[in-house]
């Protein structure tokens, strides 16, 4: 059990910013991935630093790669899709340039045991994220999603909603990425792959028990709870880690394509 809420609190953060991104905002955001692993480099780049440091460095990670994807997409008028796909060519070379390897070994010293700290982290982020979905912000990135042509036609800018979910939610992946890093000890340059498919099945999984289409921290906070036991149960039946992220994407599929069927018949904003 004790090793289910560990794991459940290590990518609490990364489904609580893709819960904000890709649900919220629905942005194909393929940039998390990025985040998640320049959170874990600039760990192990100031782990000398102290805590203090060290935290913000990995905040500061997340938000460069959230900034450099909103600039290409806002500013220079990309794809956002190929913003993302820039983004992660872009700090994937980062990354590699500053580890100097691919698999480097990393340890931390917490202040308190490890449990404690990843209560703490995970506790703290929720909350946060609570009152931002209860505020107007929340709103404003599910209008945003939801018609992103809704602020210009009311003389506002949207640019801001779009900046701030994906500052947002970069520097919550990135935290997950260090959370990922100190517990494992070793940041490893692979160590995002797969990870917006994670993303996107919790969330998927969250949407499914809730059935909200407004901001909602249960979904979050189920999806993970859900994407866990999911993976525990087909661990039980014998399937192979290994194939679980084919698992993952032909339920992706499956739910968006049952998603467009309903949405034929009814037609309601369907979003991941």
């Amino acid at each position: 059990m004790l090793a289910l809420l560990e794991q459940a609190l290590l990518i609490l953060p990364l489904i609580l910013g893709a819960y904000i991104v890709i649900s919220l905002l629905e942005l194909p955001d393929l940039s998390l991935e990025s985040s998640y692993l320049l959170g874990a480099v600039m760990a192990f780049m100031t782990k000398d630093k102290g805590l203090a440091i060290m935290l913000s460095s990995v905040i500061g990670g997340g938000l460069l790669v959230g900034a450099f994807v909103g600039i290409l997409n806002r500013l220079f008028r990309l794809p956002f899709l190929i913003s993302a796909m820039m983004a992660n060519g872009v700090f994937y070379g980062l990354a590699s340039y500053l580890l100097q390897g691919g698999f480097i070994h990393f340890e931390v010293s917490l202040p308190v045991e490890e449990m404690y700290f990843l209560l703490a982290v995970g506790i703290l982020l929720a909350l946060t994220v609570l009152f931002l979905l209860r505020s107007q912000l929340g709103y404003s990135f599910a209008i945003y999603g939801n018609n992103p042509f809704f602020f210009e036609r009311h003389g506002l800018n949207g640019s801001y909603v779009l900046l701030f979910g994906l500052l947002l939610g970069h520097s919550l992946a990135a935290v997950s990425g260090f959370l990922f890093a100190q517990s494992n000890g070793f940041v490893d340059l692979t160590m995002q792959t797969g990870i917006v498919l994670t993303c996107i099945t919790a969330v998927i999984l969250g949407k499914l028990v809730t059935r909200s289409f407004r901001p909602n921290i249960l979904v979050p906070l189920l999806g993970v709870v859900f994407y866990l036991s999911l993976q525990q149960l087909l661990l039980k039946l014998g399937l192979n880690l290994r194939y679980f992220n084919a698992f993952q994407a032909l339920l992706i599929l499956a739910t968006l394509l049952i998603g467009q069927k309903r949405y034929q018949r009814n037609p309601l904003h369907l979003g991941v």
